[in-house]
C-alpha cells in the first residue's frame, strides 16, 4: 500500500513538472540579431504638475501621447550588436488638469533619437547603450513576428513642454514593432 501510494504521487509530481515546462516553452525565444521590425505603435503616459498662472500654486497634470504617421524601421544587426533606426514618427501629446484640456502639441521623433547605439538583451530587458546614455525597455509581449516593449523616458524630451510651466515626473512609452 505504501509503495503504490508512493508511486501515485510520484507520478502526480511527474506530470505536474511536465505539464508547467510544456506551458513555459510556448513562448517563443526572441532572436533580435539580423533582423528589421517596423514600427506599428507608440503610445506615451506621463504624470507632471503645472504652475497656475500668477500664483505659486502647482497643479497635477496628466500626458497622453498617441502616435501617428509612422515611416520607421529598426534594424538590429549581429556581429556589432548595433541597432539603427531610420525614419520617424510624430507624437499627438495632450497635457490636462482635471480632465480638462491644458495644451497639445505634435512632436516629430526620429528613430535615432531613440534606437541607435549598442544592444543586448538581458532577461526580458532591451538594453540600448548610445555613448553614456543607457535606454532599458521591458519586453511585455513578443511572437516570431511581434515585440511589445516598455519603458521609462526622461523628462527632457519634453522640453518644448516644459517651457509653458511644465514639470515632468514620470513619463513611459510602450512600442509595438512588426516584422
Amino acid at each position: 500500500m505504501k509503495t503504490s501510494l508512493y508511486s501515485i504521487f510520484l507520478l502526480a509530481l511527474l506530470l505536474t513538472g511536465s505539464c508547467t515546462s510544456d506551458a513555459d516553452s510556448e513562448k517563443p525565444v526572441l532572436l533580435l540579431a539580423n533582423t528589421e521590425w517596423e514600427l506599428l505603435e507608440a503610445t506615451l503616459i506621463g504624470r507632471g504638475t503645472v504652475e497656475v498662472p500668477g500664483s505659486s500654486t502647482r497643479v497635477p497634470v496628466n500626458i497622453d501621447g498617441v502616435g501617428q504617421d509612422y515611416d520607421m524601421s529598426l534594424t538590429f544587426s549581429d556581429g556589432d550588436q548595433l541597432v539603427a533606426a531610420t525614419g520617424r514618427f510624430v507624437f499627438d501629446v495632450s497635457v490636462s488638469a482635471l480632465g480638462v484640456p491644458l495644451q497639445s502639441e505634435r512632436i516629430p521623433v526620429q528613430g535615432v533619437e531613440i534606437f541607435s547605439g549598442n544592444w543586448e538583451l538581458l532577461g526580458d530587458e532591451l538594453v540600448i547603450t548610445d555613448n553614456e546614455e543607457v535606454v532599458r525597455l521591458d519586453i511585455v509581449d513578443n511572437s516570431e513576428t511581434m515585440l511589445k516593449l516598455n519603458g521609462a523616458i526622461d523628462a527632457s524630451d519634453f522640453e518644448s513642454l516644459q517651457e509653458e510651466g511644465l514639470t515632468v515626473s514620470e513619463s513611459s512609452i510602450e512600442i509595438v514593432l512588426v516584422k
